[in-house]
C-alpha cells in the first residue's frame, strides 16, 4: 500500500497539467539529454573498441607477436635463431624476413615503398593477404623477377597484374662510370589488400632469395618474425628470448614496437569518455532544476500529503521516484538508440557518405576501410550505472528541501 501511495503520487506529479508546461519542458530537456549522453557514450565506445581490437588484430596478423632484429646490418646465423626459437613451447611459427626500402617507377608516377621479403609457404600465415587477392595469383610468387603489390600502392603507381614496374635499391654497385643505384625490372604477379591502409599503401612483396639479393644482404636476413600460443604474454615471452638469443640481436614484442598507438588509442578513449560524461552530468543538473521548480509548485501538496499523514520517508521517496523516472527512461533510450546506431554504424556511414557526397571516413586518415564498432556489455552496464547514480544524486537535495517543508509555513500564503 505505501509503495503504491508513492508511485501514483509520483507518476501525477511527473505528468504536468496545462499550467505546468514550463517544468514539462525542462523535465524533457533532463530526459533527452540523458538519453543523448548515454547514447553517444555507447556509441563512442563501441567504436573506440572497434579501432582498437581491427588495428591489434591487423597490426598483430601482417607483422607477429614477436619481432628478432639485429643490432648490426643482417641476422648472418638466422638459422640457429630459428632453431632456438622452435625449442620454446609457446612458439607457434618462426618467419624469416627481409625489409627495406626502395623507389619504384611506376607509369604515371614515383613512390617510395617497404620491400619485404617473405617466402610463398610463410604467406599461409598471412591470411590477410592471401584471402584477400584483388588481381592476379600467388601461384605465380616465385622465383626473383616477381612482386606482388598492396592495392593503395598500385593504385598511386598505376600498375596491375602482369605489369612490369622497376625499382631502385638505396643500396650502390661500382660500375666503370662509378658508383650507381641497384636497379631491376620485376614483374607483378598479384594485387592484395590486407584490411589496414598503411600497409597497402606502401608494402612490396617478393621472395626472400629475391629480395636479399636485391637489397645487397647476401644470405642474411634482418628480421624475424615469431608468431606465439598466448600473444597477451608477448611481452613476457620476448625477454625469455631475448636472454636465450643474447644480445647480438634485439627482441620486442608487438606491444613494444606499438606502444606510442596503443598508449594513444587508450589515452583518447578516456578523454572521450571524460567528455562524453558531462552531457550526462549537465542533464542532472537539469533534474535538479526542474525538481526544485515542482516542489515549489506542489508547495500546498505538500502541506495536504503531511497534514493527512504522510512521512519525511515518503515526501522524500515520491521526489525521488519523479526523478528517478526521468533518469529511467532517459537511460532505458540511450540504451536502445546507443545499441541501434552501435551495430549499423558502417551502413549509417555509408548513407551519410551517399548523401553528402563526400568521404566522411577516410582511410589515409584512420588507416582502415570500414568504421568499426564492438559492443561490449561490461561498457553498457557502466554507462547505465553512471546515469542512474548521477540521476538519483541530482533528485536528493530537492526532495530533502520537500520534506523539510513545515505544514503550517507551506499553508500560510495560501
Amino acid at each position: 500500500m505505501l509503495n503504491n501511495f508513492i508511485s501514483i503520487v509520483s507518476f501525477r506529479y511527473f505528468n504536468a497539467k496545462k499550467n505546468e508546461k514550463f517544468v514539462s519542458i525542462i523535465s524533457g530537456i533532463s530526459l533527452a539529454g540523458i538519453t543523448i549522453g548515454v547514447a553517444a557514450l555507447i556509441i563512442v565506445m563501441s567504436v573506440m573498441n572497434g579501432f582498437h581490437i581491427e588495428l591489434t588484430n591487423n597490426i598483430i596478423g601482417l607483422n607477429g607477436d614477436i619481432s628478432v632484429t639485429p643490432m648490426g646490418k643482417v641476422i648472418e646465423n638466422y638459422e640457429d635463431l630459428v632453431s632456438k626459437a622452435r625449442n620454446h613451447k609457446f612458439v607457434k611459427k618462426v618467419t624469416p624476413l627481409v625489409v627495406g626500402q626502395a623507389l619504384a617507377l611506376g607509369t604515371g608516377t614515383n613512390s617510395g615503398v617497404i620491400i619485404k621479403g617473405i617466402d610463398a609457404v610463410d604467406l599461409k600465415t598471412k591470411g590477410e593477404i592471401l584471402g584477400n587477392v584483388l588481381e592476379g595469383s600467388f601461384s605465380d610468387y616465385d622465383g626473383a623477377n616477381v612482386v606482388a603489390v598492396g592495392s593503395e600502392l598500385a593504385r598511386v603507381l598505376g600498375i596491375s597484374a602482369g605489369s612490369k614496374i622497376k625499382l631502385i635499391a638505396p643500396s650502390l654497385l661500382p660500375t666503370a662510370f662509378g658508383s650507381m643505384p641497384r636497379a631491376k625490372d620485376f614483374t607483378v604477379v598479384a594485387i592484395f589488400t590486407s584490411g589496414l591502409y598503411d600497409y597497402d599503401a606502401a608494402a612490396m612483396l617478393m621472395p626472400v632469395v629475391a629480395a636479399q639479393k636485391f637489397l645487397s644482404m647476401g644470405n642474411g636476413i634482418n628480421l624475424l618474425e615469431i608468431n606465439i600460443e598466448e600473444q597477451e604474454n608477448a611481452k613476457q615471452y620476448s625477454k625469455t628470448l631475448q636472454q636465450d638469443f643474447g644480445f647480438s640481436v634485439q627482441v620486442k614484442s608487438w606491444m613494444q614496437d606499438n606502444q606510442q598507438f596503443l598508449s594513444a588509442l587508450e589515452v583518447e578513449r578516456v578523454a572521450m569518455f571524460a567528455i562524453l560524461s558531462l552531457i550526462i552530468l549537465v542533464a542532472a543538473f537539469n533534474i535538479i532544476s526542474s525538481l526544485f521548480m515542482v516542489v515549489k509548485d506542489k508547495t500546498k501538496d505538500i502541506a495536504i500529503l503531511k497534514t493527512i499523514g504522510a512521512s519525511t520517508k515518503q515526501i522524500m521517496l515520491i521526489f525521488i521516484f519523479n526523478g528517478m523516472m526521468i533518469g529511467f527512461i532517459g537511460t532505458f533510450l540511450g540504451v536502445v538508440f546507443g545499441l541501434l546506431f552501435s551495430y549499423n554504424i558502417e551502413n549509417v556511414r555509408q548513407f551519410l557518405e551517399k548523401l553528402s557526397g563526400t568521404r566522411i571516413f577516410d582511410p589515409a586518415i584512420y588507416f582502415l576501410y570500414s568504421l568499426p564498432s564492438v559492443v561490449r556489455i561490461s561498457d553498457v552496464v557502466m554507462i547505465t550505472s553512471i546515469a542512474l547514480v548521477l540521476s538519483f544524486l541530482a533528485t536528493i537535495y530537492p526532495a530533502y528541501k520537500a520534506s523539510a517543508l513545515s505544514p503550517i509555513e507551506a499553508m500560510r500564503y495560501e
